[in-house]
């Protein structure tokens, strides 16, 4: 069985190492009134793997770059809630963010946690100023 560290890049995996990605690819960081039109976690999970450096990339592979479970990885990037039944989807662990943002070669989920906290923090300072 192959780890993540064995996996390879090329033409017939159809894969390209990100140091070797063509001229003007999305960069580690989104433009904000993208990562502004994400409403929920789910939704920058689904974003960070629409615009992932390597259009190539699986979410098996990069389950098994990023140490997530394979078989859990289609939920953490899909933007519904809940599945065709109606059960609910996983959502992403938050101690994996770092390293599924290392492969996908974004930051939108990021982004995404320090936007929201922003907005939070602003709230409670104009609250405290009305009240205040």
């Amino acid at each position: 069985m192959r780890t993540a560290n064995q996996l390879e890049c090329g033409p017939s995996t159809g894969l390209q190492p990100v140091s070797e990605q063509h001229p003007g690819a999305q960069g580690p960081f989104l433009s904000p009134h993208v990562i502004a039109e994400c409403r929920t976690f789910r939704d920058a999970c689904a974003l960070a793997w629409e615009h992932r450096a390597n259009q190539g990339l699986t979410k098996q592979i990069l389950a098994a770059m990023a140490d997530l479970y394979p078989s859990h990885s289609s939920d953490y990037f899909h933007r519904e809630k809940n599945n065709a039944n109606g059960k609910p989807r996983r959502d992403l662990p938050a101690e994996k963010i770092a390293d599924v943002e290392r492969v996908l070669g974004n930051r939108a989920i990021s982004q995404y946690l320090a936007r929201r906290a922003m907005l939070t923090l602003m709230e409670e300072v104009i609250a405290a100023r009305a009240h205040g």
